[in-house]
């Protein structure tokens, strides 16, 4: 089996795991029943985020060992008391404060062997409502240092655990995990499991390990049916986002400077000049005077295809309305090569029948229902166009859509689903102003790691992606599907390249 066809085939096996209900495609694990999510970022990073403080100050390895005798010494503890009024050893920032005294007593006592670990935690204070704040104090002290410089300390810790999957967020969800595992309230079901966890980082693949450290922490933190612990600790993790977001402020990137990557005169002109060439293939092939369907369409298509190319590509290729140039060429050459497709002349006609209708329609709302007149319109043009073919008295108007299938549909008749994919889907979102492309144009992401990445306006819209090799694709293809039905012609758009010198 080739590279690409492998590749194929693991894209088509990701969209195959999805069900599909009604118009909606159903992800795998939304398949599962009574599914309920805890979010890393939002519910439980704040509560470990101590465990990151210590790998951020006094290193991973040192680190690693803290969180283990802790895990060791708090899950041995829990242990030897059969009616504790808590269940588990939790050892997240909320956690701690529902465990008994001892065992509180017992993972501070621990947690604070090591001298360094008083300055690697001291951020911590700066929340006054930390659960055990008091306690907390006692052993890190009052804040003497200026406070912007722990905020700091707290970013840089915070910023290696936002990603659920990175070795210190995989580090503190292990940290959390160790006290149950050594408690036995984790029944783990062979002596290699029970020795990944025991052992880590130093047993096993870790490839194999940190997923399954992952899996069984993302199951346990979920509060294990104990509604009340959830919603204080969910409590907890908003009031530390909060706290983070009324005191530190949002950073974000600068845009990058914009810059035409071709030669975009010389590209103009060889879109523009066949226009030229066109109009005179046209003439050439012009045989009759009357209705032509077929071949006005044709033509049509192809002059069309022109004009957008040319505005897509002098907005240099990367404004918003040269993603909704590479739609309209998208649509254009699916429509063109679904009709050469089906072979049906009468198609040709419903097709241009669709067209008059539809401007007859605007002219009996221009008339009739609309009070104040766009200003893009001339009612004059309009009423020329619903009557160019036949008095529109007689013209029916078709509602729905003309072909009776939707674009996807005749895409897939037409053999080219791939265009369908690649030009109008995505190209739709920005048409629609749906919300991805809102995202992507308008906001850029917050670098404060304190603010959970979230959204903040750019100082100017994105404009860093270019269509200009797309556009003039598009327009080349349908320029390729006139030439089967009306050959021959062979003139072609290009880019041209700036001169190096």
């Amino acid at each position: 089996m080739s590279r690409k066809q492998k590749r194929r085939n693991k894209r088509e096996g990701k969209i195959g795991s999805h069900k599909k209900q009604g118009s909606k495609l159903i992800s795998p694990f939304n398949q599962i029943p009574n599914t309920a999510y805890m979010s890393w970022m939002n519910d439980r990073l704040p509560c470990m985020v101590w465990g990151g403080l210590l790998i951020n100050r006094i290193g991973r390895k040192q680190a690693i060992e803290v969180f283990r005798q802790i895990g060791i010494h708090v899950g041995n503890l829990f242990c030897e008391v059969n009616d504790r009024s808590c269940n588990l050893p939790r050892v997240g920032i909320y956690g701690l404060s529902t465990l008994d005294d001892d065992l509180q007593d017992k993972f501070f006592e621990v947690l604070f062997t090591d001298e360094r670990v008083v300055e690697a935690l001291k951020p911590l204070i700066l929340f006054k409502d930390l659960p055990l704040y008091e306690k907390w104090i006692e052993y890190l002290g009052d804040i003497t240092e200026n406070e912007s410089q722990l905020w700091t300390i707290l970013a840089d810790a915070v910023s290696i655990l936002l990603d659920h999957q990175s070795q210190e967020a995989t580090d503190c969800r292990w940290a959390y995990m160790i006290p149950i595992v050594n408690s036995g309230r984790l029944q783990l079901q062979t002596e290699e499991q029970y020795r990944e966890f025991t052992e880590y980082p130093n047993y096993e693949d870790q490839r194999k390990v940190r997923p399954f450290i992952r899996a069984t922490e993302m199951q346990i933190s979920g509060g294990m049916m104990d509604a009340e612990y959830l919603k204080a600790k969910k409590a907890w993790s908003e009031n530390f986002w909060n706290n983070c977001k009324d005191n530190t402020p949002c950073f974000a990137s600068v845009p990058e400077k914009n810059s035409v990557d071709f030669d975009l005169i010389k590209t103009l002109s060889s879109v523009q000049n066949i226009w030229t060439d066109l109009s005179d293939h046209f003439l050439e092939t012009d045989k009759f005077t009357h209705v032509q369907p077929k071949r006005d369409a044709s033509f049509g298509f192809c002059f069309y295809a022109l004009t957008i190319a040319q505005e897509g590509l002098a907005s240099s290729g990367k404004l918003v309305t040269a993603k909704l140039a590479l739609r309209m060429l998208a649509e254009i050459h699916i429509t063109f090569k679904y009709l050469i497709k089906v072979r049906s002349e009468e198609l040709w006609d419903v097709y241009r029948s669709y067209g008059s209708g539809q401007a007859k329609l605007t002219f009996l709302k221009l008339d009739e229902v609309l009070e104040e007149q766009p200003g893009y319109i001339k009612r004059e043009d309009i009423e020329a166009l619903a009557n160019e073919d036949i008095y529109m008295d007689f013209q029916d108007i078709d509602l729905g859509n003309w072909a009776k299938i939707d674009l996807r549909k005749m895409s897939q008749v037409a053999d080219c689903k791939n265009i369908y994919d690649a030009y109008y889907s995505w190209t739709s979102s920005y048409a629609h102003g749906q919300w991805c492309a809102i995202r992507d144009i308008v906001f850029t992401t917050c670098y404060n790691p304190l603010h959970r990445l979230h959204r903040v306006p750019r100082s100017a819209p994105r404009y860093e992606d270019g269509a200009e090799k797309d556009l003039i694709l598009l327009l080349n293809k349908i320029l390729d599907l006139l030439n089967e039905v009306y050959p021959i012609f062979e003139k072609r758009a290009e880019i041209v390249q700036k001169d190096k010198g």
